[in-house]
């Protein structure tokens, strides 16, 4: 299952974070005295090269940085660092924009990394038009944005093949990853910990609920709470495996072209030690356990 980016990317040169949702870049072909940066394998149709992609910017233009939107309020600083290549599109030729474009993809330890907290929600309605993920290819109808308490949740299932009670689901964004344990969230989260106490309480009068996470990069064998990051998520986590709420993450490859869903990897409710030897936490583990809920 793979969703297209938009096209054409451009290549820029991250040089930092100038709020929660936006970052300064420049064009890498205007960056001075800059060698090309090496390339991640594109695994599919590249990028265009900078002096391709960029029109326009001539004379007092050239080297001035461009503002672009961040889809993704984490914190991200390992993959935003200043000097990072990213990948971006541009809206040249809107007045009512208030930045240049946006943001969606970085280069960081030789692969991409998509950094569009947008794309899991795009994710899960392409998964549920191809039936492509085997937990939710039951249902055949499903609202968006639904309202829930005081707030909303991401889908509401219902009309399952055979019957099943109507589901609620909350996507999530992952794209922190160490030392192959995919880590979320990776800033405190007040409004996730209460999506999962509402899905919890759903469960217990009578829905079915789900938590899906969306790992955007290929190399993460296994996805944990970030309890140092943000306790009171990890705390509510475990609240909802616990009363029944089931949680599924799903590594994505990521290249120029497109986000593919490759195959599901453990959700873990306990936080994960580096170098845990156990075997729920092995690669091996892992790719067994994937094998077992692979994507259609």
């Amino acid at each position: 299952m793979t969703v297209a980016w938009p096209q054409p990317l451009v290549p820029v040169i991250v040089l930092g974070r100038l709020n929660r949702f936006a970052v300064a870049a420049l064009p890498e072909a205007e960056v001075p005295d800059r060698a090309p940066a090496p390339v991640p394998p594109a695994g599919g149709t590249g990028a265009p090269a900078a002096s391709e992609a960029v029109g326009g910017r001539d004379g007092a233009d050239r080297d001035r940085p461009l503002r672009l939107h961040l889809p993704n309020s984490g914190r991200m600083a390992e993959l935003l660092a200043p000097g990072t290549r990213g990948l971006a599109r541009l809206a040249a030729g809107d007045p009512h924009r208030r930045t240049a474009g946006e943001l969606l993809l970085v280069a960081y330890r030789g692969r991409w990394v998509s950094v569009d907290a947008r794309m899991p929600n795009r994710l899960f309605l392409a998964a549920l038009r191809a039936r492509a993920l085997p937990p939710f290819a039951a249902y055949r109808r499903w609202q968006a944005e639904v309202p829930w308490g005081r707030g909303r949740l991401d889908f509401r299932l219902e009309d399952a093949d055979p019957p099943a009670p109507p589901c609620l689901v909350e996507t999530k964004s992952c794209n922190l990853v160490e030392g192959g344990t995919a880590l979320f969230p990776d800033a405190p989260t007040a409004r996730g910990s209460r999506h999962l106490d509402a899905m919890a309480a759903a469960v217990r009068q009578g829905w079915r609920a789900a938590v899906v996470w969306f790992v955007q990069r290929d190399d993460a064998v296994r996805l944990a709470p970030h309890s140092t990051a943000d306790p009171a998520f990890a705390a509510a986590l475990a609240r909802a495996r616990a009363a029944g709420v089931e949680a599924y993450a799903y590594r994505c490859r990521v290249t120029p072209a497109a986000i593919a869903v490759l195959d599901a990897i453990p959700v873990l409710t306990a936080p994960v030690v580096q170098g845990d030897p156990s075997p729920s936490a092995s690669p091996g583990a892992a790719m067994r356990s994937e094998r077992r809920s692979s994507l259609r």
